[in-house]
């Protein structure tokens, strides 16, 4: 904790003020005012009372709490304490839980006993429900893991729809608990549960031991309800507290560095000029003041992403909110659809990996926020929970009551006491990161203090101990529970609240460890490390392993992008598994887990300047790594893979699968490619009846938003770019690059009509346009007649939808249908003057290229022009790549073949009358268009995250854009532009002019830099 950053005069007068009369503010305010001398206090609270969620109404005379119920001391030390300097009484309580969904027809249940387990009396007989038994006590005992591992470790940041999955869990214990729970506790959405920080839900549970099923905490809740505790310190604070006065602005004065702040009301009334002032109130009200300041924007930035969500709570006693059955009534009962609640698909057989093909998706598609806050529709339309006041709260009355928060039917009228509205904190990967760094570099500067119970779990001793730490930041005294050690108490140790195993179960349990996991670690492991030292020996790879251990291979010369060690950061040594299994695949896997990650250079300067320029920013996340260290770590395994090497006689008929131990691989790996082969065989298909339409659907209908946050906004295209480029200088390889990545695909998009030869009127055929960027094009500057087909329907209606915003209607039509149904119909036959195939060939599949020629064979006129962008396999690698898989045709593309050139021209010579006319290369160009997606892409993380992407899917995407940068750059893959035409194209005498053929001279470095600098 931050102890401000404001050097006061010893012993000097302070004025403070609290913004908000919440827990927070409160527990804030009774330290000052009763433990701080020197400190006078003064808190403004905006409603005509103060406790915030400590919320006591009267129904009919009887007092009921419809915010704050429950505690227990173990879990809320700080408060407990508190209640007993201030002379609250407690009682005890219990914190039952029911689980009721579709009107208990598909289960209900509570915890309170066999009885209520089985409410539902058919559930004794549904396998299903037994799994979620056994998975909740798997779940009780393995989740704590979690919590073990180090800060660093990205799958830490995993989310709980994540891990969920990665374990295995079943759509059970999922839907008929966790889920319910989660959405309960927290009166979350179904899609922010999904995105919830697994961490802090496990830390949660374990902290308040509900990971166990012994030694569980006796719950109490407040005698006489919350208002005794809210009452006593209106009568300790007296009139130091205000109720009724909102804290509307507030301005800065400094002088002599010490800055003071005069807080305004409404009607710009001032209350006071202040030496601190505490944020107690909610964060979006907490940013609407501080931006009246025109303070820091980074501190404003910083409040708006900690989010809240608003609730309608009623008070009613209307049983039909409640569990259809009696002995399913609980003191908390979530309520809900089952089958929105399995939207959600848990796959077992997919564990610790991402989907992958068709399955696809990779992370929990969000779906929008419902405006609306209650009803079927609302933001909880998946589940709901109504509190049982009568027992959680031991109430004296016949009548019962509850409370419901966003139920999907309103209790009747005649049954509703109250309707109110409470906002509560959203824990999303976006509020936590946030969070933490106004922690670390924000609280208590320039004395302004923040507090809430966001800063915890969401509940009261979370916001009751963030008000003590900012008191005793502010005084330097500590609680009267505390010492000078640890001012406040901080909550259990996560690592003692973990349930107890039985002798028997814990011998089991580790038995099963060491032959599962340490063994084949163990084994593979060594193999992998000879491997390595027998494989690197170019370059440096480092490999660091959790206890500190770094093994270290290579001879540190230039290889790869530079002579800078490439660090491998090992969280988990199964990846040793993986790649041993998998070989290449495996490490993909590996990374896309959160299995390791590649560190950065601490000096920037140590990168390849191509690579990573120093004007661009630092990547680095811990749930990604270094993502230009992975492309480093991918190029210097291909720069000692093609090193030059005694050739292993015998074993290759091309000299070259075999000629190092990189492209050996491992004896073992091979029964895992053989597999993985046999499923890519198998699944991925490309056949005409669909095939093709389900793999093309499993990548480019992920989402058009997703696309949006990485592709240039102007053309939309997925492809190459061509930028103005110069050779580098010598002694450098490559090219040097200038110019932005939308001029760039404008160049690119002029390349392809010009080899085209297109002219004006003509009719073209666009094959896969994806988002229409060049059949726009094609229209707009020369007007022709453009169709255009595909598999994706995502893709067709967003570029239908920029052809209506240019008007050009009359001149572009776009259809889903499969280019050889196309080609069928007798009106297209000859009909078509150029065809365009922008990187669609990759999606056609070997066997199917020959079909492909034909098609285009149908449709184009005798004088007519294919003009295609292909990505391409060198030749000498083409036979063994088709008998293997890798990352792209498994995971990123599903289906996909990126042939031969000499395949390409093998296939029209036997689909077709086509001949090869012309040729450019532009894969150095892919290089730099993956490295400009990659940085705009990881530059819109939080938008991505709002769309439901988690943490495996960002390494995954992260994975395939370097690995590709990689492949290109290396020269390992290419990308060609093809002009193919008949026999006498006359259409094509243009590219046989000299002036196409003539080599331009090289530049001199300097002539690069003013070359460059004329950009």
């Amino acid at each position: 904790m931050c102890k401000g950053d404001i050097q006061r005069t010893a012993g000097a007068e302070r004025k403070v003020a609290i913004v908000g009369g919440g827990v927070s503010g409160l527990s804030a305010a009774w330290h000052l005012h009763t433990n701080a001398p020197n400190v006078t206090v003064n808190l403004f609270e905006a409603e005509d009372r103060l406790g915030g969620h400590a919320y006591t109404t009267d129904v009919d005379g009887v007092d009921v709490d419809i915010g704050f119920m429950v505690f227990n001391e173990s879990n809320y030390p700080n408060m407990t304490r508190w209640f007993e300097k201030i002379s609250v009484p407690e009682e005890n309580t219990d914190m039952s839980l029911s689980v009721s969904l579709d009107g208990g027809e598909t289960v209900e249940w509570n915890s309170d006993n066999l009885n209520g387990i089985f409410a539902r009396r058919q559930q004794a007989l549904n396998p299903a429900f037994y799994t979620m038994i056994k998975d909740m006590l798997r779940f009780n005992k393995e989740a704590t893991e979690l919590l073990l591992l180090t800060e660093d470790d990205p799958r830490k940041l995993v989310t709980t729809g994540q891990y969920l999955r990665n374990n295995g869990y079943s759509e059970a214990f999922g839907k008929y608990y966790l889920l319910p729970m989660m959405a309960a506790l927290w009166s979350a959405s179904m899609e922010d549960v999904l995105q919830f920080p697994a961490v802090q839900l496990i830390g949660f549970m374990c902290n308040h031991k509900m990971l166990q099923i012994l030694d569980r905490p006796q719950w109490k809740t407040v005698a006489d309800r919350s208002k005794t505790y809210t009452l006593k310190m209106q009568e300790i604070l007296g009139k130091s507290a205000q109720t009724s006065t909102p804290i509307v602005s507030m301005t800065k004065t400094d002088v002599g560095g010490e800055p003071s702040y005069e807080l305004f009301t409404t009607d710009s009334k001032s209350v006071g000029v202040f030496d601190e002032v505490v944020f107690a109130c909610h964060t979006p009200t907490s940013k609407q003041i501080v931006e009246t300041m025109n303070g820091d924007s980074g501190l404003v930035d910083l409040l708006s992403k900690i989010e809240y969500a608003d609730n309608v709570v009623y008070v009613h006693s209307d049983p039909k909110l409640m569990p259809a059955r009696r002995r399913a009534w609980a003191s908390w009962n979530c309520l809900g659809n089952s089958e929105l609640l399995s939207s959600y698909k848990l796959d077992s057989s997919k564990k610790d990996e991402a989907f992958e093909g068709a399955e696809s998706g990779f992370g929990n598609k969000a779906t929008n926020e419902s405006d609306e806050l209650e009803g079927e529709k609302g933001r909880m339309k998946a589940v709901y929970v109504t509190y049982w006041l009568n027992r959680l709260q031991n109430l004296k009355t016949d009548k019962e009551i509850f409370v419901s928060l966003n139920p999907h039917q309103k209790p009747s009228e005649e049954t509703t006491h109250k309707r109110v509205i409470m906002a509560h904190p959203q824990f999303t990967p976006t509020t936590m990161a946030a969070r933490k760094t106004l922690e670390e570099e924000y609280q208590g500067k320039d004395g302004l203090w923040f507090c809430g119970a966001w800063g915890g779990y969401g509940f009261h001793e979370d916001g009751c101990r963030s008000g003590f730490q900012a008191a005793t930041g502010i005084s330097g005294v500590p609680l009267p529970w505390g010492d000078e050690k640890e001012m406040v108490m901080a909550p259990p140790d996560l690592a003692l609240a973990k349930a107890n195993e039985s002798s028997v179960t814990g011998i089991i349990s580790k038995l099963y460890k060491k032959l599962t996991y340490d063994l084949p670690v163990a084994v593979c492991k060594k193999f992998m490390l000879y491997f390595l030292e027998k494989a690197v020996k170019r370059g440096k790879l480092r490999v660091k392993m959790n206890d500190g251990t770094v093994h270290s291979f290579g001879d540190g010369s230039q290889c790869g992008s530079d002579n800078s060690p490439v660090t491998m950061r090992v969280f988990d040594e199964w990846t040793f598994v993986k790649i041993a299994w998998e070989y290449d695949l495996g490490l993909a896997r590996s990374y896309m887990a959160g299995h390791f990650v590649v560190e950065s250079l601490k000096d920037p300067t140590h990168y390849n300047n191509v690579l990573r320029p120093l004007k661009e920013r630092d990547e680095t996340t811990t749930a990604i790594g270094d993502p230009v260290g992975l492309t480093r770590l991918l190029l210097l395994m291909v720069g000692n893979r093609d090193a030059p090497g005694k050739h292993v006689p015998g074993t290759s008929k091309k000299g070259y699968s075999m000629a190092n131990p990189l492209n050996a691989g491992l004896l073992i790996s091979k029964i895992g490619m053989v597999l993985n082969f046999i499923r890519y065989r198998l699944t991925m298909d490309n056949s005409e009846r669909g095939g093709s339409l389900k793999n093309i659907h499993a990548h480019y209908d992920l989402s058009n938003d997703l696309f949006r946050t990485f592709l240039d906004p102007e053309t939309l295209m997925y492809s190459s770019a061509i930028y103005d480029a110069v050779k580098a200088p010598a002694p450098e390889q490559g090219l040097v690059f200038r110019g932005t990545l939308e001029e760039a695909q404008w160049r690119k998009l002029d390349t392809l009509l010009d080899r085209a030869q297109v002219q004006p009127g003509q009719t073209v055929l666009d094959i896969g346009f994806g988002w229409g960027g060049l059949s726009l094009h094609a229209a707009k500057k020369y007007g022709c007649k453009v169709t255009g087909i595909t598999l994706s329907v995502e893709q067709k209606a967003l570029a239908e939808d920029r052809v209506a915003k240019e008007g050009l209607g009359h001149l572009i039509n776009f259809e889903v249908i499969d280019y050889r149904t196309f080609a069928r119909r007798p009106d297209n036959l000859g009909k078509f003057d150029r065809v365009l195939s922008c990187e669609m060939i990759e999606a056609v599949g070997h066997d199917h290229l020959t079909e492909f020629y034909w098609a285009v064979e149908q449709v184009l006129k005798p004088d007519g022009v294919l003009v295609m962008e292909a990505i391409t396999t060198p030749e000498e690698r083409y036979e063994p790549y088709l008998r293997t898989t890798d990352f792209i045709n498994t995971i990123i593309f599903p289906g996909s073949c990126c042939p031969s050139l000499h395949a390409l021209v093998d296939a029209a010579y036997k689909g077709s009358n086509l001949s090869l006319e012309h040729i450019d290369n532009i894969g150095l160009h892919y290089a730099q268009t993956l490295a400009d997606w990659r940085r705009r892409f990881n530059a819109q993380e939080a938008f991505v995250r709002k769309l439901g992407f988690d943490d495996v899917f960002f390494r995954a995407w992260n994975y395939y854009l370097s690995y590709c940068e990689a492949g290109f750059y290396a020269r390992n893959v290419s990308c060609l532009i093809l002009v193919f035409g008949r026999q006498g194209c006359s259409a094509l005498t243009p590219l046989h002019e000299t002036r196409a053929c003539t080599q331009m001279a090289p530049l001199t470095k300097s002539e690069v830099q003013s070359w460059i600098s004329e950009a």
